[in-house]
């Protein structure tokens, strides 16, 4: 174990001066599930710490480097920066997928991979390096990943999610106020055994189905019929 955790170090430049604490973040709570005699703790305690420190330090950032945002533009900028799906390409970056400690269930429903477990696994990481490091180097850690995916000149576009886009493209088609309860997002089937269902959703106007998309979340679900639909309207 001790040269995985070595090897995790040289990832993120970072010594470790606990190494208990870099090795509980990539601990995750099915491997106790299944082993409930090992003296170990997960990484979900973690994972909550991190989660915090990420959002202050992006909404650090975002604050200082555009000062003509208002409080409404800074949320959604940081929403597009922080969340499940951009948590867990930084994970793959690092590639913490091959050092998760996880169930052996979870390793044969491919849980290295699974977009939950990797964006938990780096709030842990983050957690364990602000206990270990102080937040000035937890937070040169966020920030370091989150530059360049910084939105530099926005436009309503940038921010808004695609329901949102939907709406506001549809509305402005049909010069509409009662557009938005025309349009209807209806779960088409499920698939899958909790906690690795996928969802299928259509989004539909006036009975017309506009787009359909699928998720491991029914609002991922949402979200990608909705992006199917401005691609079909456009």
């Amino acid at each position: 174990m001790d040269h995985l955790i070595n090897e995790i170090e040289t990832i993120i430049g970072i010594k470790f001066n606990q190494k208990t604490l870099l090795s509980k973040s990539v601990i995750h709570k099915s491997l106790l599930n299944e082993n409930p005699d090992l003296s170990l703790e997960s990484n979900e305690r973690l994972e909550f710490l991190g989660d915090s420190i990420i959002q202050t330090a992006v909404s650090d950032l975002l604050y200082n480097k555009h000062p003509d945002w208002n409080e409404g533009t800074l949320s959604q900028a940081r929403s597009k920066l922080v969340n499940r799906e951009s948590l867990a390409r930084l994970s793959i970056k690092l590639g913490l997928g091959k050092y998760l400690r996880i169930s052996n269930g979870e390793e044969e429903s491919d849980g290295r991979n699974k977009e939950s477990n990797l964006a938990d696994a780096f709030e842990a990481l983050v957690g364990a390096i602000f206990l270990d490091q102080g937040f000035d180097t937890a937070q040169s850690f966020v920030n370091s990943f989150m530059s360049p995916l910084d939105i530099q000149n926005p436009t309503p576009k940038d921010l808004l999610d695609s329901k949102s886009m939907l709406q506001i493209k549809i509305q402005k088609d049909d010069n509409s106020s009662e557009t938005g309860k025309r349009i209807k997002y209806k779960t088409i089937s499920i698939s899958g055994k909790s906690p690795n269902q996928m969802f299928t959703v259509q989004v539909s106007m006036d009975d017309k189905i506009l787009g359909i998309g699928t998720g491991s979340k029914k609002s991922q679900a949402e979200q990608n019929a909705a992006t199917e639909a401005l691609r079909n309207l456009t």
